[in-house]
């Protein structure tokens, strides 16, 4: 591809076809100007001198200038030559920093999950910003008022929890059933598993708050579909006032297992499983997204750990 002797002129920038045009010459002639030797810049791109020698005959056609001539035992650069130099270190160096940028790590990183999974998750979490990305700071949020309008605007960046239909613009990875657990306290009729679920109504039914209150087309935790049906329900604000509430009375409470353990533990509660009737109805639970954060490493690496953490209970 002929170029005008033009490009001899101060009118260097006038545009040419890139579709026809090799950029690895680009790279050719960023190192014959700077090291000014065909066999040195060869060397430094990995290039037989054969090969190098011709990439400069296509550069001497494509500029219809020596770029590079004799001089005694070196070369020199000519006029147009020198012309070019701060022009290609730029545009070398324009296009290495867009291949090489990488996101920057976010400032906060922002989880909305109910209460009894941010048991499981603060503290590790916590950790793995502090290893990957210590200038993250990490932010739990309780509860999902308005999740998904705030995934998109990225005032949230994951929500740990149940969509009728994530919009288009979001992903959902959906986790496996996870087995769920009854609790309650010490000594409780049903702690030895002889009554059924389908009978646990009779005792005092808790309903969690943040667990229902989300309306269709919003997030929710999915407890409440856990939740025996009773005629007596009292509704308590958060995973706290309820083990408390279990400590001092006959309510029942069903979890996913690894929360149960968890509450069993810090609460000194049983948990206990039918042992006759239908079985306990599964946890449901999915991670959702917004798609602008689908290929960053950072999310993917928060995504599994999460998934990891609610499976197995940490």
């Amino acid at each position: 591809m002929a170029v005008s002797s033009a490009l001899q002129t101060d009118d260097l920038d006038s545009a040419l076809d890139l579709g026809g045009f090799d950029l690895n010459l680009l790279l050719v002639l960023g190192a014959l100007l700077r090291l000014r030797n065909i066999t040195h810049a060869g060397n430094e791109l990995r290039l037989s001198q054969p090969a190098t020698s011709r990439a400069l005959a296509r550069l001497r056609e494509i500029f219809n200038d020596e770029l590079l001539t004799r001089h005694l035992r070196s070369f020199e650069l000519t006029p147009l030559a020198e012309k070019l130099v701060p022009k290609v270190e730029a545009a070398l160096k324009n296009i290495g920093n867009i291949f090489s940028n990488r996101v920057p790590p976010p400032e906060r990183f922002a989880v909305a999950m109910p209460d009894h999974l941010a048991l499981l998750l603060i503290a590790n979490l916590t950790g793995y910003f502090r290893e990957v990305s210590p200038t993250t700071v990490f932010l739990p949020i309780i509860g999902f008022s308005d999740a998904l309008a705030q995934l998109e605007t990225g005032q949230i960046d994951l929500a740990l929890g149940i969509a009728d239909d994530a919009p288009l613009g979001f992903y959902c990875r959906t986790l496996p059933a996870i087995q769920t657990l009854c609790l309650s306290r010490q000594g409780h009729v049903a702690a030895g598993g002889r009554v059924a679920y389908d009978e646990l109504g009779r005792f005092l039914s808790i309903r969690i708050g943040a667990s229902y209150n989300a309306g269709f087309g919003e997030i929710r935790d999915g407890v409440e579909a856990l939740r025996p049906r009773g005629k007596e329900t009292l509704t308590v604000p958060d995973i706290h006032t309820a083990a408390s509430l279990l400590q001092g009375t006959d309510a029942v409470l069903v979890l996913p297992a690894p929360s149960a353990r968890y509450i069993s533990a810090r609460y000194g509660l049983a948990t206990f499983v039918p042992q006759k009737g239908p079985p306990l109805p599964p946890y449901h639970v999915s991670m959702i997204w917004h798609e602008r954060w689908h290929r960053s490493s950072i999310h993917a690496g928060v995504r599994s750990m999460v998934a990891s953490y609610v499976l197995e209970g940490g």
